[in-house]
């Protein structure tokens, strides 16, 4: 490069890094898919939609959900209340699996499940809300609330600040994390070859920082292809025997059975029997009735 004008040195690297700009947004950014989601709300003032027996049905089930769940609210006995909460639960249920799938929903059926004493099914849900949304405030409060009430020793999600960034990436569809490391890599391509022209270090720490959000969600990318895409289940049973292998025979691996409600890796299926991987890292075997992926 002696004798080469600086400025033609710049213009150099600034070419080189807006191609790999390119190739890299080329290469993560996929064809986005367009994929609606029916809101429990628009069912019930949707007049095509209600015109139709199915949208008829759909609304009908929210608003009898919607009427348990109140009811349950008023109830001053223990047990007529848990029953109540529990048709609520089963109503908002029964619209999830009829493909009625937002994240206003699964908030209410997490929050159904809670009141109902499921814990497991209340984590399960609060996790599909974030994933559509990763911003719903009372469905991240409610499971947060549900992990301080698991017993001391059960290992959990790690609550600290870099930890709670990386669940902020799981979150989100892989559609979007994509488009997120794109827009990271090239706002990164950008400030660097501003960097240069300018001599500015406002520009290098901007690099810095979109180079940390495009590393970190590239980063749970290649982890979610690694170790198995939507690895992230949850304990859905009230009690669940963690053994050392996949077989009624095997040792404990724990001495007290989990709760309903532990967050896990599932890591391999095996017929009735899963391994799992816990926040310390643990791998146990559960029987596979009683853990759900929350990618379902």
């Amino acid at each position: 490069m002696r004798g080469r004008p600086r400025s033609f040195v710049a213009g150099r690297v600034r070419l080189s890094v807006l191609m790999w700009a390119c190739i890299v947004v080329g290469l993560v950014l996929p064809a986005q898919a367009e994929t609606t989601f029916e809101s429990p709300e628009a069912l019930a003032s949707d007049p095509g939609e209600s015109s139709r027996p199915s949208g008829l049905d759909r609304e009908a089930r929210l608003r009898e959900a919607l009427e348990h769940y109140a009811g349950a609210l008023t109830e001053s006995g223990r047990d007529a209340r848990l029953a109540g909460f529990s048709r609520a639960e089963q109503g908002f249920a029964s619209l999830v699996a009829d493909g009625v799938r937002t994240a206003g929903l699964f908030t209410n059926l997490g929050n159904a499940a809670l009141q109902a004493q499921h814990p497991g099914q209340a984590v399960l849900a609060y996790h599909r809300a974030l994933r559509m949304a990763p911003d719903a405030t009372a469905a991240r409060q409610n499971l947060s609330h549900l992990r301080t009430r698991l017993p001391s020793w059960v290992p959990r999600p790690d609550s600290s600040e870099g930890a709670q960034a990386l669940l902020f990436f799981r979150q989100i569809g892989p559609e979007m994390r994509s488009q997120i490391a794109a827009i990271c890599f090239a706002a990164m391509a950008a400030c660097v070859a501003l960097a240069i022209r300018r001599r500015e270090s406002a520009f290098r720490g901007l690099a810095i920082l979109f180079g940390l959000g495009f590393t970190s969600a590239l980063g749970s990318l290649v982890y979610d292809g690694v170790a198995g895409e939507d690895n992230l289940a949850v304990l859905v049973a009230d009690e669940v025997l963690a053994r050392s292998a996949d077989s009624s025979l095997a040792p404990l691996a724990l001495p007290d059975p989990l709760p309903a409600g532990v967050e896990v890796d599932l890591l391999e299926e095996r017929a009735e029997w899963t391994r799992i991987r816990l926040a310390n890292g643990r791998d146990v075997w559960v029987r596979s009735s009683t853990v759900e992926r929350v990618a379902g």
